[in-house]
């Protein structure tokens, strides 16, 4: 039988090997969900009579509103400026995503043809919309699956143990296969992973390193190489409770953002309405009382640098500086709040179909446990009553050995505990990336450790 350690070190070689390719479909994934952002921004500049190149220019400053797009902009603008042809560059720009190749080579020939590309980016934009909408939804469908995956692996780890122990085997190899599906399961939700929709605030980012050092000391204390004391127990209560702690600066500022994704789209509407109506920019501006964004568009109005917390409500307010330094009307907004209200719902449609899948990853582990429990007790309780019997009968009437194996119910609860905590862990970790675009609201991977670590402690008497 292998050595669990040579198993992980395996496998460790194996995801490094696929890493490239992996890195790859997520710079794709997050270039397609940048995309409606990055058609909108450049449609609202070339609505208020800005050149094709200028609107380029001013997308590939956006690192905050696109992180991964504003690169491969200013990837074709180098280009462009060695070559002495943008349209050329445009025509010849290839993406890891197709569909981004494709949209950008249509671009390219309208800026060879000459004509004015606004016409050209609205179609292109309002294609991105209903793609969005889609893809948020075939997301979720995704997500869906990986949580019938865990209740899968929830209910296999208890059927391993229980064969284990009924054929009298080894349960060294429990730890490998938690960890592998736990693995699988969080790179498969990092994959479905695209731009984040939160921007996290530099107070709430300071907590990021002390989350990191928190989730690799939990993942120290379940190595299969490191022998379980009982300190360890205490242990992962207080990190579960210091994953619960650090998160709630991060949850509030997800809670805001998704309150100013609702009001950022509703903002551009209003505004856009009371500018065909003929009012003054600035007096618009002074109607605004909706308080998920009246901050905000005050900071627009004086000329002060915003803050939003949502990428939805920054792409709104990035089109409102436009339009009120050049006079461009009410048109762009129409388009910027019909992409942005169209973000929202897909975002909030997703959220609301991942509830389920949340659940699970709060109660993983201590499923596990009590499922583990509730089989091989019986099991236990069978040996120990008949096992001596057996043991000083005459050799010849002796069955198979340990036939419900004993010895390797002995301490059961030490070995499941890891492997229930780092199963926590990241399937916590993932439906946080789903559900608020964001690790840092690790408070779900908490709560499952907790939980995982109270069952074992009160099963402790009967393991």
């Amino acid at each position: 039988m292998l050595d669990p350690t040579i198993i992980l070190l395996l496998v460790a070689l194996g995801l490094l090997g696929l890493l490239p390719i992996a890195l790859k479909k997520e710079k794709a994934s997050r270039l397609e969900e940048e995309l409606p952002i990055f058609l909108s921004y450049v449609y609202a500049r070339l609505e208020a009579g800005w050149g094709l190149k200028k609107a380029l220019e001013a997308a590939a400053g956006e690192k905050e509103l696109m992180p991964t797009f504003h690169e491969e902009v200013a990837r074709m603008l180098r280009e462009a400026e060695v070559k002495g042809d943008l349209p050329e560059v445009l025509l010849n720009y290839q993406a890891p995503s197709k569909r981004v190749t494709s949209v950008i080579r249509s671009l390219g020939e309208e800026a060879f043809t000459g004509f004015d590309p606004a016409s050209r980016v609205r179609v292109l934009l309002w294609d991105e919309e209903e793609y969005a909408a889609e893809r948020a939804r075939k997301k979720s469908e995704s997500a869906e699956n990986l949580a019938e995956a865990s209740m899968m692996i929830m209910v296999l780890i208890p059927l391993f143990v229980s064969f284990t122990a009924m054929f009298g085997g080894s349960l060294e190899l429990i730890f490998p296969i938690a960890l592998i599906s736990s693995i699988i399961t969080y790179i498969a939700a990092s994959a479905l992973q695209g731009v984040p929709i939160v921007i996290l605030s530099p107070r709430a980012k300071k907590i990021l390193p002390a989350q990191a050092a928190i989730i690799g000391i939990t993942i120290f204390l379940t190595l299969p190489f490191r022998g379980f004391t009982p300190l360890d127990p205490w242990l992962y209560l207080g990190l579960g409770a210091a994953l619960v702690a650090l998160s709630i600066p991060a949850s509030y500022e997800v809670r805001r953002a998704i309150g100013e994704m609702e009001g950022g789209h509703l903002l551009a509407q209003g505004l856009a309405v009371k500018l065909e109506l003929g009012y003054p920019v600035h007096r618009s501006f002074q109607m605004v009382k909706d308080g998920r964004v009246a901050e905000q568009i005050r900071r627009v109005s004086v000329g002060v640098k915003t803050d939003p917390r949502s990428r939805q409500l920054q792409l709104v307010l990035s089109t409102i500086k436009v339009v009120k330094d050049s006079g461009a009307g009410a048109k762009a907004l129409e388009v910027v709040a019909r992409t942005a209200q169209r973000l929202y719902h897909a975002y909030r449609d997703m959220r609301g179909r991942l509830r389920f899948y949340e659940l699970i990853s709060m109660s993983a582990g201590a499923v596990i446990l009590m499922m583990s429990y509730a089989i091989t007790r019986p099991l236990k309780e069978f040996s120990s009553r008949y096992a001596p019997q057996i043991s000083g009968g005459p050799v010849i009437a002796q069955p198979t050995p340990f036939i419900f194996g004993q010895p390797v119910l002995s301490g059961l609860g030490n070995l499941l505990l890891p492997a229930s905590v780092i199963i926590s862990l990241t399937l916590g970790l993932a439906v946080s990336k789903l559900c608020d675009h964001t690790a840092a609201t690790t408070w779900r991977a908490g709560i499952g450790i907790l939980a995982a670590t109270l069952i074992y402690l009160l099963l402790l008497p009967y393991w």
